[in-house]
């Protein structure tokens, strides 16, 4: 398959972060198609791709995996006409766990993780890293998907300062706790749901959680 980078050139200035989206890929929708073909062409330079994983490999292990819910991050106020648009509009990829070991956090069955997290090298520095991971976007889908959490969690290697910095600009806090990784140690990190978001979830049954011991997390 020939991965689809696009233009790695920046536009002046940041995009207007109030057209950002997410959009589950696990709902069999037209859209989800679409960005489902136009993740699997997603490709990142080297020194980015040794802390993520692409979505060749993330988005089947989440399909097979009832407790991981993969979305895209989508940089376009408006429906997707077919792949060209799908691919133009892409910018991103993440997947939300719905089962985090206590290793990461206490009370894990108020939390939620967000792992195989990035944003494409075209889009990149212009907020939609910051949007896609603050309220209300990343809020509101959790607490679809995970209406028992009250808190985000991700890990993030300790060499991968610039997106520890998009992290905390998104309102992350460091835990103290750091766990192993492919890559060399990695932080975690974590924020309350936004009150709002927790309102919400909270009129929601609660899924079964059935937690398991990991100890790599992308």
């Amino acid at each position: 398959m020939t991965r689809w980078r696009g233009s790695r050139k920046r536009a002046a200035g940041r995009w207007d972060t109030t057209q950002v989206r997410l959009v589950r890929l696990d709902t069999g929708s037209a859209e989800s198609a679409l960005l489902r073909e136009a993740v699997l062409e997603h490709d990142l330079p080297p020194e980015q791709l040794r802390f993520t994983g692409l979505p060749v490999r993330t988005l089947p292990d989440a399909d097979q995996d009832p407790e991981r819910v993969p979305y895209a991050i989508v940089a376009l106020d408006g429906a997707l006409t077919g792949p060209d648009s799908a691919r133009a509009a892409c910018a991103g990829f993440g997947v939300l766990d719905r089962v985090i070991g206590s290793e990461l956090v206490d009370a894990p069955e108020r939390a939620v993780l967000m792992r195989a997290y990035y944003v494409t090298p075209q889009w990149q520095g212009r907020g939609v890293g910051r949007a896609s991971c603050s309220a209300p976007l990343l809020d509101r889908l959790v607490a679809e998907v995970a209406p028992h959490a009250e808190r985000i969690v991700l890990c993030v290697n300790q060499a991968n300062q610039s997106a520890q910095r998009a992290y905390r600009a998104a309102g992350f806090d460091f835990t103290g706790k750091v766990v192993p990784g492919g890559a060399g140690p990695q932080d975690v990190m974590a924020r309350p749901l936004s009150p709002p978001a927790r309102t919400r979830a909270h009129t929601t049954p609660e899924p079964a959680i059935h937690p398991e011991p990991r100890t790599r997390y992308l």
